[in-house]
């Protein structure tokens, strides 16, 4: 399952999830003023899938670690620094091509960003995350796959069991694009045990979800989870081709299971598929010459999350 990863996420596959992400799906726990630390992390597997194009096939392993330090002065006021590092390897089957282009291999990821969250109201709650972000292929320059960008957004607390409220997302891209997206910032406990959250992302993904989660017990949570994914990443040159940006895009929809052992600290399994897939090219002037769609993919995770 991980023949080609690197050997710090083989012995630490539990360690990803998205700190700066997760504040959208969940509220501050802080108590007034204080200190938090949090640490973060985990490794998902897409299994084998054919490549639209019949030139083969495709597996891709993905982990990520982070760590964070943040400061609440209240419940619903605080200000986080949060730094990453993870990869994604691209295991292509041997020939396989994309449009008769030889495909990347291992892409590197590397992210700080500062969550910002304040209620200028008792019933508005404001979130901002700025970020510098870099994707990047082993080899290839990292100062062309930086990107810089934000999520941000507001939402209104109708009643103690409802807060919704718009957020967009906005990132420069690989390749001198720009990349803007909706946001839909949702807190409903639709039942005692039922809620609908804005979804969470893995590591460096960008793109809207939603989390249907239903609450077991104190400790255990079931979800189902649906997202748009899409990063672009440079890449280094090859024999007969440039430098250039490859990007890869898919829907996933997974079922998940939490359990949280003490407060602020949860471990989640996942499993579902990634629809939708589709990889393309761009050579050095930004012009897309290949592209290929990909079948749908089995996806297995872990995932795990602490504040302390």
């Amino acid at each position: 399952m991980f023949k080609h990863a690197p050997a710090w996420y083989k012995a630490l596959f539990a360690l990803f999830a998205l700190f700066s992400s997760a504040v959208f799906a969940q509220g501050a726990r802080q108590v007034d003023d204080q200190w938090t630390w949090s640490a973060a992390g985990g490794a998902v597997n897409q299994f084998s899938a054919d490549l639209s194009d019949g030139s083969g096939d495709l597996s891709v392993t993905r982990g990520f670690l982070s760590a964070g330090l943040g400061y609440a002065w209240s419940r619903d006021t605080s200000v986080s620094v949060s730094f990453g590092i993870g990869t994604s390897d691209y295991d292509f089957s041997s020939g396989a091509l994309i449009d008769g282009y030889k495909p990347w291999g291992r892409i590197r990821d590397y992210r700080l960003s500062v969550p910002v969250r304040f209620s200028p109201t008792e019933k508005m709650s404001v979130i901002v995350i700025p970020s510098i972000r870099t994707h990047a292929e082993s080899g290839a320059s990292l100062r062309d796959g930086r990107t810089e960008g934000m999520l941000g957004g507001f939402s209104w607390k109708f009643s103690d069991t409802l807060s919704i409220g718009p957020g967009f997302g906005w990132f420069s891209d690989v390749g001198d694009e720009s990349n803007v997206f909706p946001i839909l910032l949702v807190d409903w406990k639709i039942t005692q045990s039922l809620s609908l959250s804005t979804g969470r992302g893995l590591a460096a993904s960008q793109g809207p979800g939603l989390s249907l989660n239903y609450e077991v017990d104190r400790k255990w949570t079931l979800g189902l989870t649906a997202r748009y994914e899409k990063t672009r990443f440079s890449l280094k040159e090859r024999e007969g081709r440039s430098a250039g940006v490859g990007e890869d895009s898919s829907t996933p929809l997974y079922i998940v299971a939490s359990y949280s052992p003490w407060p602020m600290t949860s471990m989640t399994a996942l499993a579902g598929v990634d629809i939708g897939g589709t990889m393309s090219l761009e050579d050095g002037q930004g012009q897309r010459v290949a592209k290929t769609d990909i079948d749908t993919a089995m996806v297995f995770g872990f995932t795990f999350q602490s504040r302390f």
